[in-house]
């Protein structure tokens, strides 16, 4: 109570610029840390970045992911071209069982153009016609046109004649062959595969 009368007792004789220069002295205070919390706040976000370490693993991390998939993707681009040697040479013998059946031989002649009709894809293969084909087999190859840059291995299907039975072998090569002139697989006159392995 003292004190609330000693500041009231200053009030009333006039010394009221004690009073006020505390005021004064909080307010600016007040002020200034306003003040010093905007700067703060204005100068900080100019020193948001990254930093060399940062992006250096960034990179590295695109690097690695890079290094795993490219090789994966052109994997799938060569598995996508082997489906054209599948497709195809399966069309192939099913016109050779029907040129048999007309005929009773297979085809044996070293022109292919005959087959154009029934849609004998060549974009990433060449295909070979059997010149020994007789009444009981006949045997293609298809081999990967430039197999370096596309991945897609060799193939081979050798068509026999069972009499009443017609049946086929697809073959696969082992692996890539980088000859792109020849296949690497060739179906035999048994039913096995030579240079790599049959497709069930």
């Amino acid at each position: 109570m003292s004190e609330v009368y000693n500041l009231n007792c200053c009030y009333a004789s006039g010394i009221f610029s004690i009073k006020t220069d505390n005021y004064a002295k909080l307010s600016l205070m007040k002020k200034k840390s306003n003040l010093v919390l905007i700067k703060t706040i204005i100068f900080s976000n100019k020193n948001v970045g990254f930093t060399l370490i940062e992006l250096l693993v960034v990179v590295i991390i695109i690097g690695v992911l890079a290094a795993i998939a490219i090789p994966n993707y052109l994997a799938q681009i060569g598995k996508a071209r082997e489906t054209e040697a599948k497709v195809s040479l399966g069309t192939l013998a099913r016109s050779q069982q029907v040129y048999h059946f007309e005929t009773k031989s297979f085809y044996n002649g070293s022109d292919l153009s005959n087959f154009a009709e029934i849609g004998l894809a060549a974009n990433y293969y060449a295909y070979t016609a059997d010149s020994t084909a007789n009444k009981n087999k006949a045997i293609h190859t298809a081999y990967a046109i430039n197999p370096s840059d596309s991945g897609a291995r060799d193939f081979s299907i050798g068509v026999y004649f069972n009499a009443p039975n017609y049946s086929q072998t697809l073959c696969i090569a082992n692996g890539v062959d980088n000859d792109g002139t020849s296949s690497s697989v060739t179906a035999q006159v048994d039913g096995s595969c030579s240079g790599g392995n049959e497709i069930r």
